[in-house]
């Protein structure tokens, strides 16, 4: 009986919730899964105070409650609530479902597209939360241009489009310190969502300097949203905040304002961070807390019900931790650059003598492929879209060869070479460090415009001229060489570790030398030369490096003591553009100079 009631039910199940919006195999589940969450409702409806039944998990993530000791013990009524969170992050500047870099279509990325899933679920679901877990300031040459470029100092159109959607709230990733306090802090000043951020203070102070949370309330349940950032913006922006803002440790800001909602009589807790669920910490300061502290701050912080992650670009679903207590937290993590809208529903049951309970989570992310982009925001996009377009298209040279870095990470190639050549005279430095930031990048022949440019060295780090000894140096190319695992695959090329990000495989210029792959690291530099002459531990060089790498990103901890000569308060991406743009033709003899190679 109850089967048929449920199949009968499934019938009148709105179709954007019975399936995705995509039919690509690794995304489907079917549809079995809302009628498994229906039941359970059904189930404690009918239930309530009577026989109970065990509601299973359908396929959809949803966790497995036995509800006669929910219902019967614990004294639970029949009073039942769902609350859809809904989440993006790390968009980037993806506002429009547009590749800047190569001025075309973007098909499966766009904060426009993502507009269009929530417009449907907003039709279905009564009570919802819309959230962004952080990263949307820096990120594309759109974000860029608006921060750096833009004479009108216009609200930055991400912001505008957050508000034009209704976000709830937006959290501070690394990057929205990118460009500076002054920009932030008028881009904050314009946007009538909030921006929040816990563990970020006034310096030498316990105050935040952003809103630490929000409350929202749903049919008498309080909710709060408390949020919190990777404390790697005191080293990765150290130049920007270093004295006026301190990054605390992100499990000690959760106890701290978790318990703080929970005091303020919240009934459910979010937690929206700028943090991974795992991962390493790619910085070397005792005086900082994780990087990635999600699951520490979903396992062991009481009071929390569910984490709203970033940071990692990871696509989390289908996640739910054991809490402090043993209370169930779900997690949600919607991958990178809109992507996907990550949809938690939170099942919320009341008792009866009034307290609440989570029950439930069911957290999955729905791609945004194949949905169109929501036209209101086009429209609204439209000017500043077409400007951006007409700025990154621009040639700024010429070029009769091929620039590529799809073996950049094997081989000493010229694409990267120009990076190096334009560190190596700005700095005057004998040695310049660089990295291939993505290896499908690839130009020429023909003009050279600024958005190719822009996708060589996307990020946006100044330079340093740095002193530093021959054993630096070595222990600098040993610890870039943990990139490669040790040995070769089946076909005889370099393994490379999937936990070593590549952009922080660097490669050297001024320098010759070689890596043996067969060793383990510690032991792979067989040769290093400079000038024909062997380098000594006690040799002394100046050395270029982005701030990224100066300021201790990546963990290459050997430059923490080494003396800084000068600072370029310019981007890289900047001053690659100018030497361009005083060549009349790019060759790759003009920078190409090989002087390192792999053993494998």
């Amino acid at each position: 009986m109850l089967l048929m009631f449920a199949k009968a039910i499934d019938n009148l199940v709105p179709d954007f919730v019975k399936k995705p919006w995509t039919n690509s195999s690794n995304c489907q589940r079917g549809t079995g899964f809302v009628t498994g969450r229906l039941i359970i409702i059904i189930i404690s409806a009918a239930c309530a105070g009577t026989a109970a039944t065990k509601a299973a998990e359908a396929g959809s993530g949803l966790l497995v409650m036995e509800m006669e000791s929910e219902l019967v013990e614990t004294g639970f009524s029949a009073d039942t609530l769902t609350l859809t969170v809904m989440a993006t992050t790390d968009v980037h500047g993806r506002v429009r479902a547009w590749d800047y870099y190569r001025n075309r279509k973007e098909p499966d990325y766009g904060l426009s597209k993502v507009a269009t899933l929530v417009d449907s679920i907003r039709s279905e679901r009564d009570n919802h939360l819309l959230l962004d877990a952080g990263d949307w300031m820096q990120g594309n040459p759109f974000a860029e241009y608006f921060a750096r470029h833009d004479e009108q100092q216009r609200h930055y159109p991400f912001l505008s489009v957050v508000d034009h959607m209704n976000f709830d709230a937006v959290v501070l990733g690394n990057h929205e310190f990118n460009f500076g306090l002054e920009y932030l802090d008028r881009q904050i000043a314009m946007t009538e969502t909030p921006v929040i951020g816990a563990n970020i203070y006034r310096h030498a102070t316990d105050e935040p300097a952003y809103t630490p949370y929000i409350m929202r309330e749903f049919e008498g349940i309080k909710v709060a949203v408390v949020g919190l950032t990777t404390p790697g913006s005191a080293v990765w922006d150290r130049r920007h905040v270093e004295g006026v803002l301190d990054f605390g440790d992100g499990l000690e800001g959760a106890k701290r304002f978790v318990t703080q909602v929970r005091e303020e009589g919240a009934d459910v807790v979010i937690i929206l961070a700028h943090t991974g669920l795992d991962g390493g910490t790619s910085y070397e300061r005792e005086d900082l807390g994780d990087e990635n502290f999600g699951r520490v701050a979903g396992e062991q912080v009481p009071g929390v019900d569910l984490l709203v992650l970033g940071h990692t670009h990871r696509a989390v679903e289908d996640v739910v931790l054991e809490g402090a207590g043993g209370q169930p937290v779900g997690v949600i993590q919607p991958g990178r650059w809109a992507e996907y809208l990550g949809v938690a529903d939170l099942k919320i049951m009341r008792k009866a003598d009034g307290s609440i309970k989570v029950i439930g989570h069911d957290t999955r992310n729905y791609p945004v492929s194949g949905v169109p982009e929501h036209p209101e925001i086009v429209e609204m996009t439209r000017e500043e879209h077409h400007e951006v377009v007409e700025f990154v298209v621009e040639p700024i040279t010429h070029t009769g060869d091929e620039w590529s870095t799809g073996f950049a990470r094997l081989q000493d190639t010229p694409v990267i070479d120009l990076i190096q050549h334009v560190q190596k005279e700005e700095t005057g430095a004998q040695i310049s460090a660089a990295a291939a930031f993505n290896t499908s990048v690839s130009f020429g022949p023909g003009p050279v415009t600024r958005g190719d440019i822009a996708l060589l060295y996307p990020y946006y780090n100044t330079l340093y001229k740095l002193e530093v000894t021959g054993e630096q140096i070595r222990q600098f190319l040993e610890h870039t060489s943990q990139y490669y695992l040790t040995g070769t695959d089946e076909k005889g090329m370099p393994q490379i570790n999937r936990e070593w990000p590549g952009f922080n495989f660097d490669m050297l210029a001024g320098v010759e030398y070689a890596l043996d792959l067969r060793r383990p690291p510690g032991e792979r530099v067989t040769r290093l030369k400079y000038k024909g002459e062997a380098v000594e531990d006690e040799d002394r060089f100046t050395m270029a490096v982005n701030s990224y790498r100066a300021e201790g990103g990546g963990g290459f901890d050997m430059l923490a003591d080494a003396e800084v000569i000068c600072t370029i308060d310019r981007s890289v991406s900047d001053l690659i553009l100018e030497f361009l743009q005083d060549t009349e033709e790019i060759r790759h003899e003009d920078v190409y100079e090989e002087n390192w190679h792999l053993i494998y």
